[in-house]
């Protein structure tokens, strides 16, 4: 019997060069080698899954093996979008070139931190060697990041065990005694100190005030969890749809000509949600500061085609704003004026807050 013969596929792996190199070799059957650590170590095997939904080839996978590592792992092919996990090992695989391997190295370093360490291996290779941003290992090649303690850290996981631990037995007296309705002020407060983070802090004051107003969320999701109720699992997945769901012009392919046409849908789909609650303003909570539920309604009925104070005679406004002699007349002013600031795009109550803030800083002299 002849020996097969050998032939060498052109780099790097492309479905379509590949299909006119296999369509070249002229056999009827064709035995792929792959010398990774697995077949997801190999992104020619992506080109041959691609050429298969072409249906230019058959394609019959072998088992697959995987390189050993302590401790749960995430792994993927380099190719695929996926999320690394800092509290884990995460193994990149299949990394064909330099681009790949420096979005690979800037993704891991985003997740585990700027002084992530991270190991690299090439096909050839049988030991990790630390990775560094200079080097050029050969192609392809794997990447893998090592979990640490400042890791950990970065982990929403890591956040919810140390809820756990706090709402545990033999955790902290004051957290164990909390409840959805204790914990009210809190969610408000640290709210607030978020917003004034946004208006006057810089990064490092932004990231303290929004782990605040986090640490809330999965005090929440923890104390309904130990009594049997919704988790935080729950949560992710209750937002996470509503986003997908509220945004058919990007993940249903449903194009819009503008954001005159966005708010409508969105208005559409938000009614279509919850048909039952009898009205646009019936999900605004009464307990909102009074201007700022003004500007919520004024958003809420615009979006339901009803805008608020589009019957207003503004000469009255007006009036009613100038005389404040009369509550009832200027609380109808203010809800209209309300309405027309949002019809021209303008949130009233940043506005106040703006105005807010230069009374403040002129009454100091700034």
């Amino acid at each position: 019997m002849a020996a097969p013969a050998i032939a060498e596929l052109p780099a790097p792996p492309d479905a379509d060069r590949w299909a006119c190199a296999l369509a070249a070799l002229g056999a009827a059957r064709v035995l792929y080698l792959a010398p990774g650590a697995g077949r997801d170590d190999d992104p020619g095997v992506h080109a041959l899954r691609l050429l298969e939904e072409r249906g230019a080839v058959t394609l019959a996978l072998g088992p697959e093996s995987a390189p050993a590592s302590d401790g749960p792992t995430v792994s993927g092919p380099s190719w695929a979008v996926w999320r690394p996990d800092a509290a884990l090992t995460t193994l990149v695989r299949g990394i064909p070139d330099g681009k790949s391997l420096a979005r690979w190295r800037a993704r891991l370093r985003t997740e585990y931190g700027p002084e992530a360490a991270l190991d690299a291996r090439s096909w050839s290779a049988r030991a990790w060697t630390p990775d560094a941003p200079g080097q050029t290992p050969a192609f392809p090649c794997s990447l893998r990041a090592e979990p640490t303690a400042q890791s950990r850290a970065r982990s929403v996981s890591r956040l919810r065990d140390v809820v756990q631990r706090l709402r545990g037995p033999d955790g902290c007296p004051w957290d164990r005694a909390q409840t959805h309705e204790s914990l009210r002020p809190y969610l408000v407060e640290e709210a607030h100190e978020a917003l004034a983070a946004i208006e006057g802090g810089g990064d490092a004051q932004m990231t303290d005030e929004f782990g605040d107003v986090l640490l809330q969320v999965v005090l929440h999701a923890e104390i309904a969890r130990q009594r049997g109720g919704f988790a935080w699992p729950d949560v992710v997945a209750a937002i996470s749809d509503k986003m997908v769901r509220r945004h058919p012009h990007v993940f249903g392919g449903r194009p819009v000509e503008d954001m005159e046409e966005l708010s409508a849908s969105w208005a559409r789909i938000k009614a279509a949600e919850a048909p039952a609650r009898g009205g646009p303003l019936c999900t605004l909570p009464a307990s909102l500061p009074s201007l700022a539920y003004a500007r919520a309604a004024a958003r809420a009925l615009r979006r339901a085609g009803a805008p608020l104070g589009r019957d207003a005679d503004t000469g009255a406004m007006l009036a009613a704003l100038d005389a404040c002699d009369d509550p009832h007349a200027v609380g109808g002013a203010l809800l209209w004026l309300a309405g027309r600031a949002d019809a021209a795009g303008i949130d009233v109550d940043l506005a106040l807050r703006g105005a807010n803030d230069r009374l403040r800083r002129g009454s100091h002299g700034e």
